[in-house]
């Protein structure tokens, strides 16, 4: 399935955090005090404490079914990742696995889906761990008025990147939160990459809605996502597609990721 890269596209690579690929696990310091040595502003960490990051980088690994559902278009896929990113897995119902290990991406997809599967590996990644990347190197917060999004007030937060922070650092996040829970309700978004202008992109932001927040060992995390039209100025939109998430969980790694080193997979980048 190909989905619209204007609909879901996000600027994934600003976050994205790569170890040596044979230390999957990462630096062990990375899995303590995650959010408290933060030099960001304390409504930024007040996010990280409320979705538990130091308890999610505690763990080796996080796994989830992913249900995804545009127009017409359903994809069914099973995501792998670790808390930092260093190493990234997406296996579609259709066999195709594209995996990430030490910025190298490697897949068992055909020449001609390599760009899509990349695309893919990323964008859905991102879209679960944005939560637990807002202090990352090079963001740049700024505190914004509190919103009515559906008639309910959220707190809002306005995310840019410093120069030379991933492939498109002229875009912007806008984070809704719950004023009682901190958790993150919506994200605004666009996208600038390929040359698009700001203010082109801002016709056609989009945002992702987190919803049914259940606890996944101590953690609360979202078992629906909405995609929808966005503009800054007057929240959300006509919706355009839907993710639902399953079996959410932490795992240990074993040959997850590794499993890209052999002879079935091609690399990408």
């Amino acid at each position: 399935m190909k989905i619209s890269l204007p609909i879901i596209a996000l600027c994934f690579l600003s976050f994205i955090s790569c170890k040596d690929k044979k230390v999957i696990k990462g630096n062990e310091a990375e899995k303590v005090s995650a959010t408290l040595d933060s030099n960001h502003p304390s409504y930024i960490t007040d996010l990280e404490f409320a979705h538990e990051k130091d308890n999610v980088f505690k763990n080796d690994m996080i796994c989830f079914n992913l249900d995804m559902t545009f127009g017409k278009s359903k994809s069914l896929m099973k995501v792998f990742t670790t808390p930092n990113s260093s190493a990234i897995r997406v296996d579609k119902q259709n066999g195709i696995s594209t995996i990430m290990i030490d910025g190298n991406i490697y897949t068992n997809a055909v020449k001609s889906e390599w760009e899509n599967e990349k695309f893919g590996l990323y964008t859905y990644h991102y879209f679960f761990m944005a939560p637990y990347k807002f202090s990352d190197p090079g963001t740049v917060w700024e505190k914004k008025s509190p919103m009515k999004i559906q008639g309910e007030s959220t707190n809002r937060a306005k995310l840019t990147f410093e120069d030379g922070t991933g492939d498109s650092p002229n875009d912007w996040y806008m984070v809704h939160s719950n004023p009682e829970s901190n958790l993150v309700e919506h994200i605004g978004y666009i996208v600038t990459g390929g040359g698009t202008s700001i203010e082109e992109a801002e016709k056609h932001a989009h945002a992702i809605s987190y919803l049914d927040y259940k606890q996944v060992g101590g953690v609360p995390m979202s078992a629906r996502w909405i995609f929808s039209d966005y503009n800054q100025d007057t929240g959300l939109g006509e919706q355009v597609g839907e993710g639902i998430l399953r079996n959410i969980d932490f795992m240990d790694i074993n040959n997850q990721f590794s499993i890209a080193l052999t002879d079935e997979y091609s690399l990408i980048e």
